[in-house]
């Protein structure tokens, strides 16, 4: 029998490269081979974006385009709008008065808050969001969630409040184990994480010539003087992308040229964009086929058959926790 994998992801932008090697490109493997369900978590995206709730409204579409251009199988995993199924909140707040805010405070990213204080996250709902994590994943008997290693601590988190549950209730909800895997991180065009927001991003719907433009634009080694110089490709933004992109081989080769100065950074970079263009085109032409009203179908669907399984779940917990009998 399939394990059950629940992800999602904060529709709070423009969908870009940093999303697609991150995060969609994994789920793209793993559907063949689990039952999958993956979420646009626009109750999530509130924690940042709760007054600019006209950018979660466009970026549902975008990121479901995103998706499915990149391989997603509507046949093999269920694409749900979180904010459709409310039972999610309900087991949400059951979970709430469950959890220590010690629990809350061991969290990656809040710790991050606290010690680089973003005023639009000093809020309730971005400290407690591993709450809601763990309440999305509880509430479709989620078994695996797909992370990178620096995001295994929210997945304890759910553990742990799962288990509570469990203990105090007699419920017998899948405890979540983390389905590690190797995340490839894209720096954006200057360098520094790509973000919708700062605008140093590579959309999933470039043009050929837009995507060589912002390529073109990347930082070199600063400290190479001239074409005929040797160059570091370890201070070089381009080769980043390529040990993203490229092939062993073409990574192999790219590094010994450039060390060797048989490489300018003008052709690196032409070369770079030969192999991004093979791979990105077919996504972009399939993304910019897709239209509001098939994202619209898709999202629709795939939150009936959740929400059917989700009112199942919770008819259960109810029916073992006795809350209003």
């Amino acid at each position: 029998m399939k394990k059950v994998i629940v992800s999602g992801m904060r529709p709070t932008g423009a969908i870009h490269l940093g999303h697609y090697v991150g995060v969609i490109k994994n789920w793209v493997e793993l559907q063949h081979d689990h039952d999958c369900y993956f979420f646009l978590a626009d109750w999530h995206a509130l924690t940042s974006n709760f007054d600019e709730l006209d950018v979660i409204r466009k970026s549902r579409y975008d990121y479901v385009r995103g998706w499915i251009a990149s391989g997603m199988d509507t046949k093999n995993a269920h694409i749900y709008n979180q904010s459709s199924c409310p039972e999610i909140l309900y087991l949400s707040q059951i979970f709430l008065c469950l959890t220590p805010p010690g629990w809350a405070d061991r969290s990656p990213s809040w710790k991050d808050q606290v010690q680089n204080p973003k005023k639009k996250l000093d809020n309730l709902g971005f400290y407690t969001y591993p709450v809601l994590q763990a309440a999305d994943i509880a509430i479709l008997k989620g078994q695996l969630v797909p992370v990178g290693e620096d995001q295994v601590a929210h997945v304890e988190i759910a553990r742990e409040i799962v288990r509570k549950f469990n203990r105090l209730y007699g419920t017998k909800l899948p405890e979540p184990q983390s389905l590690l895997h190797s995340v490839s991180k894209l720096p954006g065009t200057d360098g520094v994480k790509m973000s919708s927001s700062i605008g140093n991003v590579i959309l999933l719907n470039e043009t050929e010539k837009s995507l060589q433009k912002k390529l073109n634009k990347l930082k070199t080694d600063d400290k190479r003087d001239g074409i005929e110089k040797p160059g570091n490709p370890d201070n070089c933004l381009v080769y980043e992308y390529h040990k993203v992109f490229s092939s062993k081989s073409e990574i192999e080769e790219v590094c010994q040229a450039c060390k060797a100065a048989q490489l300018g950074c003008g052709e690196c970079k032409k070369r770079l964009g030969d192999v991004m263009k093979k791979e990105l085109m077919p996504i972009a032409e399939r993304f910019n086929s897709i239209s509001d009203q098939e994202c619209q179908d898709i999202i629709d669907e795939g939150t009936r058959i959740v929400s059917e399984k989700v009112r199942v779940t919770w008819q259960e917990i109810m029916e073992k926790i006795r809350f209003n009998r």
